[in-house]
């Protein structure tokens, strides 16, 4: 909030976004879609269908257009000619509404042609005036504030629609780019920037194949773009329809039709409001494969307002129970949206970015056109009639999306049980939003093999502290057997592996187990202190971590765990906040001390090496300190 340049950014693509829908419901007007026997839903996926094409057609050349020229003036540009038109808007659809059942969503085309270089230069645009580490944040915020807008158009042009000329919708939407416009003009663009433009020498031709190799190439941009392919196949589908739904079931009219609408954008803005709080507290791909789970039953909720209609409900019961599915539907799917386009944001090179947008759009607006145009094409039957079944496809197609990412990660993170995975996504989230943990440096625990995490124990949620500084790989704990008494804990300790030893330290079993896992290339974590430790005790480093290395040749990764608060109690150390901090080191070297046949004195030699490499990653001791207080 105190960047100016993201506060005209912000302002500008809002009041955009207001000017963007506010005469879709004057549009339907000229239709009279309000009469019985209109197909409302062919008309308003016909007008989404037009809209959206120029995106499909020109948004490679919009994307490069964003990586050659200056964004900011392609932006102000496009808003001054997305005036123009609207203010001639009347006289265009007089002209085209002869030109059969599409001819008077045909000047939208014109708008949308504008709309379509505007969109990759803003995109672009923001990730060189915020912040890396504020990008999911400024996404959140420009989808929320966007989503008011619309929400706004909604209202304002469901207004206008009952109380006047469709004329007058026009007008007033031209005005509002003028106003995004000059928003536009007050912000300063950093001058590398802008040197990266005037140096770029290549062909468009060449820029068009690179973005497009550039796509292909990155595995996980790849991934994203499918999901977001499919939120902007299902969100279409959805939002064509709704019309319908508010006109047949629950008997509205062309205001409460822009309800409904404000009601999605208000579950938009909870979402924009839920990825702002949480940030980069959950991993992208955890957020999208619960954010469809999400979508999917959402979208089950409205559909079934439709079904129980025909049972004989009331509709005001009926109207109740879509809101809710409409509002939950935006929150998911802007949580999916924002979360997309702050990864690319962060991960794409900037020269590329204008370019990888274009591609996004390219994706994306094809998805939209083979939604509306499927319900937009047939004249033989009434799609109207259909809508309950429509929505209950898309549940069945966004859960089944959410199933397919669930199972990728379960893969990817070498995990056999869909549970314990849940589990690690629970821990993730608690560690980094509730515990505010931070892993300093990168994550050095090798992807394969049997390996030893040891550290330093200050507190109960180490643990989870761990497993989150490298989420790829399954850490086995020992466990205490006198805190698994109780059934729900003997069950979630025996889920996540965990060896159970006695207190006593005279625990063979658990020692021959945890060597057994260290033989089948799995991960042990073992604190060297042992218990925890308060801050003001000195610990001692226990032999069993140089022991089982020895005997099993595993190698040993340390760690070091700052910044949480001790406290007597284990559940407060759940309960209460944190800063944590945790820091991993290279692998200790440990082949001096000759394997399996070291000796005693051997093995306490190498406990002091690894308990040393534990203690080189603790912080300064001034910030040690003020961590404890």
């Amino acid at each position: 909030m105190r960047n100016r340049n993201f506060i005209l950014l912000w302002c500008a693509y809002a009041v955009s976004a207001l000017g963007d829908h506010l005469s879709e419901m004057a549009i339907l007007k000229t239709q009279h879609a309000l009469d019985v026997q209109v197909d409302i839903t062919a008309l308003n996926a016909r007008m989404t269908f037009v809209f959206f094409l120029p995106f499909f057609l020109l948004s490679t050349a919009s994307g490069v257009l964003a990586d050659r020229l200056p964004r900011r003036a392609l932006m102000v540009s496009a808003d001054l000619m997305r005036c123009i038109i609207l203010a001639m808007f009347g006289v265009l659809i007089a002209w085209t509404q002869d030109w059969g059942a599409w001819g008077v969503f045909l000047p939208l085309s014109l708008v949308g042609v504008f709309a379509a270089i505007f969109s990759p230069a803003r995109s672009a645009l923001l990730s060189t005036i915020v912040h890396p580490t504020d990008l999911a944040r400024a996404n959140g915020m420009i989808s929320g504030l966007g989503i008011i807008a619309t929400m706004a158009a909604a209202q304002i042009g469901g207004y206008l629609a009952d109380n006047h000329e469709p004329t007058i919708a026009f007008r007033v939407d031209a005005a509002t780019f003028i106003v995004s416009a000059v928003l536009l003009m007050f912000i300063v663009v950093p001058r590398t920037q802008t040197l990266e433009h005037e140096e770029n020498k290549t062909s468009v031709l060449a820029d068009l194949r690179a973005g497009f190799r550039y796509a292909r190439s990155h595995r996980h941009v790849i991934e994203f773009l499918g999901v977001a392919a499919l939120v902007w196949f299902c969100g279409p589908l959805v939002n064509s329809v709704l019309p319908a739904i508010v006109r047949d079931v629950y008997g509205g009219t062309y205001q409460d039709i822009s309800n409904y609408r404000a009601l999605l954008g208000f579950g938009f803005i909870l979402g924009a409001i839920l990825v702002s709080v949480i940030g980069n507290a959950l991993h992208n791909g955890i957020i999208i494969t619960w954010s469809l789970f999400g979508i999917s039953a959402s979208i089950a909720v409205l559909a079934s307002s439709v079904i129980l209609s025909r049972w004989g409900w009331q509709a005001s019961t009926l109207a109740t129970i879509g809101a809710c599915g409409v509002v939950a539907a935006g929150l998911f799917a802007v949580s999916i949206m924002a979360t997309f386009n702050s990864m690319l944001q962060r991960t794409v090179a900037n020269r590329y970015r204008g370019r990888i947008f274009g591609v996004t759009d390219v994706c994306t607006v094809g998805a939209l056109l083979l939604a509306t145009g499927a319900l937009g094409l047939p004249t033989s039957f009434r799609v109207d009639r259909w809508v309950g079944e429509i929505l209950l496809v898309v549940s069945i197609i966004t859960f089944a999306a959410g199933l397919l990412t669930f199972f990728v990660r379960l893969k990817r993170n070498c995990m056999d049980d869909a549970i314990v995975l849940v589990f690690c996504h629970l821990a993730q989230f608690i560690s980094r939003f509730w515990w505010r943990m931070q892993r300093i440096g990168p994550a050095t625990l090798p992807r394969t093999g049997g390996v030893i995490v040891t550290a330093n124990h200050t507190s109960s949620v180490d643990p989870f502290l761990l497993h989150t500084a490298a989420t790829y790989r399954l850490i086995s704990y020992m466990f205490a057997k006198e805190h698994a008494e109780k059934p729900f804990i003997r069950w979630f300790a025996k889920k996540v592996e965990c060896i159970l030893v006695k207190r006593d330290g005279q625990d063979t079993g658990a020692t021959k187990q945890a060597m057994r896992f260290l033989r089948e290339g799995k991960v042990v974590g073992i604190f060297i202190e042992g218990g925890i430790v308060p801050p003001w005790e000195k610990g001692e480093p226990k032999d069993g971590v140089a022991m089982l290395a020895l005997k099993t040749g595993a190698t040993v990764i340390p760690a070091y765990i700052s910044g949480v608060t001790y406290y007597d109690s284990m559940m407060l150390g759940f309960i209460m906040r944190h800063r944590a901090r945790v820091q991993m080191g290279k692998a200790v070297d440990l082949s001096e001390f000759g394997g399996s046949k070291a000796s005693r004195d051997q093995i306490r030699i190498a406990t002091q090496k690894i308990y040393a490499a534990v203690q080189s990653l603790a912080p300064i001791e001034s910030d040690e300190a003020k961590d404890h207080v």
